[in-house]
């Protein structure tokens, strides 16, 4: 059961999100940040950069392929974060 706000915009900072079905079932996102026409996110536990269209993402919230999990709490959110810039540097190595 999903007690979240309906009104916050997802994806939001520190939150996580569950793939329930589709090619990508089982996967846990950590939104990082947008560009232009993407939502970016940290898979967990892969720890993979996966970009999502914008339009997917929201369509995926909406009939439920997507799931909001949790906010989490700052250090894991930050420990992700760090991953995360690891992960990138590695691409621009």
């Amino acid at each position: 059961m999903n007690f979240f706000n309906k009104s916050t915009s997802h994806p939001t900072k520190r939150y996580i999100y569950a793939v329930t079905t589709g090619a990508y079932v089982g996967e846990m996102l950590v939104y990082m940040e947008s560009q232009e026409q993407d939502h970016i996110f940290l898979t967990v536990p892969d720890m993979k950069k996966r970009e999502i269209p914008k339009t997917k993402f929201d369509q995926g919230l909406k009939i439920k392929i997507i799931d909001i999990v949790e906010k989490l709490p700052s250090h894991v959110y930050k420990t992700c974060r760090k991953q995360f810039e690891k992960v990138i540097s590695e691409e621009n190595a």
